[in-house]
């Protein structure tokens, strides 16, 4: 058996409903997992709103998310339309798992950038599209579609919790890590903020495995020394290979 991460040590920043598997995936390939997850998905505020969208009898529904799928699973009680699109193959996955249609899936990326490449994204004039997505976030993907003539509307099913840490738990995660797995930008300034000034060197040296470009650059503005390591499209597996060293 494969051993790639024989003595890496990975601070794994994942939701913890969403971690686990990754976690296998590290362990069996010799690596030590360091758990800290940094945020937790909770139920969008405005749920009655999402279930109107949600029933609005849109042309096409877009999910940015695999959480944006199992959230809007219990609130779309109506047929989903034929065609779906889904972010990468996580979440393409998570729809299979749901029981719906299959998913159109940028071949490269997992982005609102590679979204609005796919060849289905591309002559939408006139068409209803539902952005099945969490509370705030990009707005990329909305203008791209408006600008092709879509009309686009937002389900927003779900939301990003900052969870809270003492400093001294966040310094100890850092001592005891190697590679940092990071999924969101959100996540990334949330750990910066989190991190004790003393111990902020530490986390700036430490190498970042991201699954998207606009990771990169939060890295880029927060002044991280390597430049991350890109796994996509983002799964677990992807994930995991990113972390041995290079």
């Amino acid at each position: 058996m494969s051993q790639r991460l024989a003595g890496v040590r990975v601070l794994v920043t994942r939701p913890a409903h969403q971690a686990e598997n990754l976690c296998r995936l590290i362990e069996a390939e010799g690596g030590t997992v360091v758990r800290l997850p940094l945020l937790t998905i909770e139920p969008a505020t405005q749920l009655a709103e999402a279930r109107k969208r949600l029933a609005g009898g849109h042309d096409l529904w877009i999910f940015t998310s695999a959480n944006a799928v199992r959230l809007a699973q219990p609130l779309a009680t109506g047929a989903w339309p034929a065609r779906l699109v889904a972010v990468g193959p996580a979440t393409a996955a998570a729809i299979a798992i749901a029981g719906h249609a299959a998913a159109a899936t940028p071949l490269e990326g997992s982005s609102s950038e590679a979204l609005l490449a796919l060849p289905e994204l591309q002559d939408v004039r006139g068409q209803r599209i539902l952005l099945v997505t969490g509370e705030g976030g990009r707005e990329v993907l909305e203008r791209g579609l408006t600008a092709r003539g879509a009309s686009v509307e937002r389900a927003e099913v779900y939301r990003r919790v900052a969870l809270p840490y003492p400093p001294d738990a966040v310094a100890a995660a850092l001592r005891k890590s190697d590679v940092i797995v990071i999924t969101s930008g959100e996540s990334l300034q949330h750990l910066a903020r989190l991190t004790p000034e003393a111990t902020r060197a530490t986390l700036l040296k430490k190498p970042l495995v991201v699954p998207a470009a606009r990771v990169v650059e939060v890295a880029r503005e927060l002044g991280f020394l390597q430049p991350p390591r890109l796994a996509e499209p983002m799964s677990d597996a992807a994930l995991c290979a990113a972390c041995a060293p290079t």
